[in-house]
């Protein structure tokens, strides 16, 4: 019994780290594309400012604006998928923990009925 909660625990375990590990990173991918546009936009706003476009600056300002505002949104979620995870591991430790504790009474019990 012990061998098997610790088997499924550590699966348990690898599974959640490797759904972790690839929200990470997606995450990460999402943000860093962000900021590669949103400086990508800065750039060509400074360009268009200096060859006196002002037309064209203000379009690709308020690109930028739109630009930002998704990159919170996708900020925001990001942490808020990570605090769900972050919840849910919480959970599946305590659940773990309160298999050991019923396993460990099973085992003091079936202890004093052997005496």
């Amino acid at each position: 019994m012990k061998l098997h909660l610790c088997l499924v625990s550590l699966a348990v375990g690898v599974l959640v780290s490797l759904q972790a590990n690839a929200q990470s990173a997606t995450s990460e991918k999402t943000e860093a594309d962000c900021y590669a546009q949103q400086a990508a936009l800065e750039k060509n706003i400074r360009d268009a400012r200096s060859r006196g476009q002002m037309l064209r600056r203000r379009q690709l300002q308020e690109s930028l604006d739109a630009l930002r505002a998704r990159c919170d949104e996708i900020a925001s979620r990001d942490t808020h998928e990570a605090r769900v995870m972050r919840q849910k591991n919480v959970v599946m430790q305590l659940r773990l923990d309160l298999a050991n504790a019923e396993e460990e009474l099973q085992r003091i019990v079936s202890e004093k009925k052997q005496k």
